[in-house]
């Protein structure tokens, strides 16, 4: 009998919230078949979703991403791709938790402040409509 694996303490959770990050590409009517070096239109959704472990918060994740796809229209189709990343959330989720973190390498003050946007800058506060 195998012995059962121990999880790494990185990728437990006590919370039982995890985020992942959802692939979605968009396929036109023109592209009959995609190839490796077929290119696509890519939408990543950073979501959230409730779960006792790693693998029923997989499939959740994949439920959810499979269930709005594909969502077609007269152009093409969104379909899901994908999981891009599956991550625990360490904390309780209240107001200002923090729910992923990203180490960077050693950075120059110039490239850290360059990496800061101002608030007219961020996504967040673009109004201007979308071009397809």
């Amino acid at each position: 009998m195998r012995k059962k694996r121990e999880i790494r303490w990185g990728n437990k959770n006590h919370t039982d919230w995890w985020v992942f990050e959802e692939v979605q590409q968009w396929v036109s009517k023109r592209q009959k078949k995609l190839s490796p070096s077929t290119r696509c239109l890519v939408y990543i959704n950073l979501r959230v979703v409730r779960a006792k472990s790693r693998e029923k918060a997989y499939r959740k994740a994949v439920e959810f991403g499979r269930a709005g796809m594909p969502s077609k229209t007269n152009g093409g189709e969104w379909r899901f791709a994908g999981i891009s990343m599956l991550l625990p959330i360490y904390d309780k989720i209240e107001d200002g938790s923090e729910i992923l973190w990203d180490k960077k390498k050693m950075m120059t003050v110039a490239r850290i402040k360059k990496l800061v946007k101002s608030k007219r800058r961020l996504p967040v506060f673009d109004d201007r409509e979308e071009k397809a």
